[in-house]
């Protein structure tokens, strides 16, 4: 093996190793530790979630316990996503106090990435990397492989919002009509609307029944331009079990403690667009983005839309996502652009085709 992760820095660590935060993160990431022989010596949560309780075996403290208890020359691992800028101002705090590793599993499923998954998956990522169009998405591309066999903060500071990355697209003039696949509370819709001059229409897709019915009040709100669908995106029309949580984890296979099993109908791009032009096309779908593209292989071949694919739900999305959209869009551009978040999250590529 040619190169080391923090996995396997970390198995050798002598200093105590702290996790940071309770809820299903921190289960897949003990679920890692234990796989790597890494001993995780305690557990603390946010002063408002502290209260009298275990995790894992483990009684859960504040950060001012764990000081008092371990000191400051410790190693924290956070447990948890996050966009709040108070919460990555108190990820700051912990990188200046410890030794802070971010630990990156992977949300639904694949290998984790790490030394020997580098070594096996170079020449893939490597052609990727090569492909991208512009300095700034290379650099990007460079600082997600170092963060992910890092885990260290300094590798999250390349991001930019959303609508910068819209608005900057080479495709943002030519969108006329949209597909948002993975639409939630209609938040990337609005973005839309609010980045590309010349939209008119958007089919917003979100399965979730609680979370589409904010999405069809945001809807209504946009005198038409915005046309709500319950359903989610896959390969084939028809029903599927799904995941209800109300969270952005809703899907087919999401992953909310407080989810619940429900029958989801399924639709395809191809499916939704059979007689309508789509100009730009958005896949944010939990996990289900290379099922999505081949439901779309008709329309990405007539229309050839611009794409918008994220590349954070498994491990092989960077490469895997990234190769299969330049395969069935033919001759793009490839951009990649992200906001800012905590940990790799969001990370989306951005297709135009010529």
């Amino acid at each position: 093996m040619k190169y080391l992760s923090y996995w396997d820095k970390l198995s050798e660590e002598r200093r105590p190793i702290i996790l940071y935060g309770t809820g299903n993160g921190a289960d897949k990431i003990l679920n890692a530790c234990e796989n790597y022989n890494i001993k995780v010596s305690g557990v603390f949560a946010s002063d408002g979630f502290v209260r009298d309780r275990y995790f894992r075996d483990m009684k859960v403290f504040s950060h001012d316990e764990i000081r008092r208890t371990f000191g400051d020359d410790i190693v924290v691992l956070p447990a948890f996503g996050t966009v709040r800028d108070d919460v990555i101002d108190f990820f700051c705090k912990l990188d200046s106090l410890h030794d802070m590793i971010i630990p990156e599993v992977p949300l639904y499923g694949g290998g984790i990435f790490d030394g020997e998954h580098l070594d096996a998956e170079y020449s893939k990522l490597e052609t990727v990397y090569n492909a991208l169009s512009d300095e700034y998405s290379r650099e990007l591309f460079a600082d997600v492989i170092r963060f992910r066999l890092t885990g260290k903060l300094q590798y999250l500071s390349r991001c930019e919002a959303v609508r910068d990355s819209y608005k900057a697209m080479p495709f943002s003039n030519r969108v006329e009509t949209a597909l948002d696949g993975g639409a939630f509370k209609g938040d990337s819709a609005a973005d839309m609307l609010a980045s590309f001059p010349n939209i008119k229409r958007i089919f917003a897709l979100e399965p979730d029944p609680s979370t589409f019915k904010k999405l069809s009040l945001f809807a209504d709100s946009t005198e038409g331009a915005v046309v709500p669908v319950n359903a989610a995106l896959s390969d084939r029309v028809g029903e599927s079990d799904c995941v209800s949580s109300g969270s952005r984890g809703s899907g087919i296979s999401g992953r909310n403690r407080r989810a619940k099993n429900i029958v989801i109908r399924t639709e395809t791009v191809d499916s939704i667009c059979h007689d309508e032009k789509i100009d730009f096309l958005k896949l944010d779908v939990e996990g289900f983005e290379r099922e999505a593209l081949k439901g779309a292989s008709n329309t990405l071949r007539r229309d050839r839309p611009a794409l918008a694919v994220s590349l954070y739900h498994r491990t092989d999305d960077i490469t895997d996502l990234a190769l299969l959209s330049a395969e069935l869009l033919g001759k793009c551009r490839m951009y990649l652009r992200r906001p800012k978040c905590i940990p790799m999250w969001d990370l989306t590529l951005f297709a135009d085709p010529v």
